[in-house]
């Protein structure tokens, strides 16, 4: 087989696949048809490939869909005279702030039996939920609970 473009011997794998023009660069101009692939760069973002024809990727070009978008939103993006003359501006005054009750650091609300046995507990690697079984156990008398192993264990021992 030929090439119908230059008449050159076209290769068997060519022919084979159902081309009539062979692989130089003036015959594959003149007779390819087909989509072609584009990539278009995207800022901060991988690639976008678009498969299509020429004339299509030159259309939506021109029509700026490839081109960067301004999504920063500023001042000037809405006509702001409209909005400020159609309701007034109040300035926001945070309400007052009410300090909370502050328990002073040598009144803490457990004994210090609780806070002797929890402490021990604790050196000894037992988990806030483990102390708690261990006290109901040995000392039933002083109540402890998950809450209150864990403020004892988040306040410094006194001493």
């Amino acid at each position: 087989m030929t090439c119908i473009e230059c008449g050159d011997e076209l290769l068997a794998e060519r022919a084979d696949l159902g081309y009539r023009y062979c692989t130089k660069p003036e015959c594959q101009a003149a007779h390819h048809r087909g989509l072609k692939i584009t990539t278009v760069a995207v800022n901060k973002s991988a690639d976008r490939i678009i498969v299509a024809d020429e004339d299509e990727i030159r259309r939506r070009g021109e029509a700026g869909e490839f081109g960067k978008k301004d999504t920063t939103l500023s001042t000037s993006y809405r006509d702001l005279t409209r909005s400020v003359s159609a309701r007034a501006v109040q300035p926001r005054v945070p309400a007052p702030r009410t300090p909370l009750p502050r328990v002073p650091s040598n009144r803490r609300p457990w004994t210090e039996q609780q806070e002797k046995i929890v402490r021990l507990y604790n050196g000894m690697g037992l988990s806030p939920r483990e102390i708690v079984e261990r006290a109901r156990t040995n000392a039933p008398r002083l109540r402890i609970t998950e809450g209150l192993v864990t403020k004892i264990m988040s306040t410094p021992p006194l001493r």
